[in-house]
């Protein structure tokens, strides 16, 4: 299949992608592709780059399972330039990576939550009222995904060990602080007004995960020293 030199039709996307037509329309009205140049009422065409734009979003969906809200963000840095994009890349890949124990990518009711996980109906009521699980509600009930299974795993290996169920508001107050932090970081260091370009998402990610760490260390280490076993 050949263009011409105004781009692409949408039968090429089509074909060249192997993605339906209906597919790229909501990746259209989903501001994920660039619009098209409307050469008459009934055509358009689209930039070269679109088939491998279209072709990535079907990889990071498939194989990395990216929300598209990530995705578009991706696609963003990589029309900024491929520092930008790699920047992302390395971070979101981080961040949204494939979960231990073949999970990646699974989509579980609540049924089928409680059985993989093991927590009971009262204990997965709990954590999403406290929002540590938390997923759309849809018709059919709350889906949970690969992250809400680590999380949950996570509090169910704690709760086994004798954490009590209402000892988990700990980290809901934990997580808040989280999403404060993320929003202070985002005003503070990579929107900040200065001209000056943020460091990489990476290194700053980093930083903070060692501040962190630094002052986990320092409450345990204060506690070990000032509660002696007898």
């Amino acid at each position: 299949m050949t263009n011409n030199s105004k781009g692409y039709r949408m039968k090429d996307l089509v074909s060249l992608s192997g993605v339906s037509k209906q597919t790229i329309h909501f990746y259209l009205r989903e501001g994920l592709l660039l619009p098209p140049v409307n050469t008459s009422k009934n055509m358009a065409y689209y930039a070269e780059s679109t088939v491998e734009d279209i072709r990535l979003i079907k990889d990071l969906q498939e194989k990395r399972f990216l929300p598209l809200t990530v995705i578009k963000e991706f696609l963003k840095a990589r029309r900024d330039g491929p520092d930008l994009f790699e920047d992302h890349f390395i971070l979101y890949e981080h961040l949204f990576g494939k979960t231990s124990g073949g999970m990646a990518g699974r989509q579980f009711d609540g049924v089928s939550f409680m059985a993989e996980t093991g927590l009971s109906e009262h204990e997965l009521s709990q954590l999403l009222e406290m929002g540590i699980v938390c997923s759309p509600q849809e018709a059919s009930g709350y889906r949970f995904d690969e992250s809400d299974f680590a999380v949950a795993i996570a509090f169910k290996n704690l709760m086994d060990l004798g954490m009590r169920l209402q000892d988990m508001e700990l980290y809901q107050s934990f997580l808040k602080l989280s999403r404060l932090e993320i929003e202070l970081v985002h005003d503070r260091i990579v929107h900040k007004e200065s001209e000056r370009e943020h460091q990489p998402l990476r290194d700053i990610y980093s930083k903070l995960e060692r501040v962190k760490s630094l002052l986990t260390a320092k409450a345990y280490r204060e506690f070990f020293v000032n509660h002696s076993h007898e």
